[in-house]
């Protein structure tokens, strides 16, 4: 018998090979689990195609982001799970009441995506601001993937709109393109140049914030830049 970490109601855990890299490792019931949709659609960043329009496999957002950019940053985003009012709920929980247990039933699956898509990619994190990080206590990235040896390279720039990214408007997400909040970790500018990096974040919303985080490494000389985040917000 388990205690289900999300709604904490005992349930029987069958152990099986397959249990161990899925949400089950966590201990999860099954009612929870049924309320987490996986994300498929877009061939770019996973929006679902019933939240079209789509063209030849690419939804509407990637292809306004390529239009704006005219090459775009990012070369693809995987998410594990559509961002419905459920998993809205969890996340919350995760980042603002320090349930860090929350995260870690999304960790197996992550490292799962990794092996099979991000093998020889340098695994990265949004950073916070040191404002965020002493109000949580913790990076909601980082514990995600904890004990994968993140090499941390990006930092936040000092005086940037240090506003929740939910407090903010689509329009001043989107606004982030005109001032990127992110700079190099100083010591890490040489390691960068012609590597893979995966960035690693909670929710995909806009993909402004992966997209400035991509930018910034591209710029140093990275080869290609993804992203992989356990959401995909429907409305971006």
């Amino acid at each position: 018998m388990s205690n289900c970490v999300v709604c904490q109601r005992t349930f029987f855990q069958e152990i099986s090979v397959h249990s161990l890299f899925t949400l089950k490792k966590k201990s999860v019931c099954e009612a929870c689990r049924k309320q987490l949709i996986h994300c498929n659609g877009c061939k770019r960043c996973r929006k679902p195609k019933r939240f079209g329009p789509f063209i030849e496999q690419e939804c509407g957002d990637c292809i306004r982001w390529r239009k704006l950019l005219a090459v775009d940053y990012l070369d693809k985003n995987i998410s594990l799970y559509e961002y419905n009012d459920f998993l809205k709920t969890l996340l919350s929980h995760y980042k603002y009441r320090g349930d860090v247990a929350i995260g870690h039933i999304f960790t197996f699956s992550l490292q799962a995506v990794i092996c099979d898509h991000f093998n020889d990619y340098v695994v990265t994190t949004i950073p916070l601001s040191e404002k965020r990080v002493e109000e949580r206590g913790f990076n909601q990235a980082d514990e995600l993937i904890k004990g994968m040896g993140i090499h941390q390279c990006l930092t936040r720039n000092i005086g940037k709109d240090d506003r929740k990214q939910s407090k903010k408007t689509r329009y001043e997400r989107i606004s982030l393109v005109k001032q990127n909040p992110f700079n190099l970790v100083e010591e890490e500018k040489s390691f960068i140049k012609g590597k893979k990096y995966l960035i690693i974040d909670d929710i995909y919303t806009t993909g402004v914030t992966v997209r400035m985080a991509a930018k910034t490494l591209l710029e140093a000389g990275a080869e290609r830049v993804s992203s992989l985040t356990v959401a995909r917000a429907i409305k971006g």
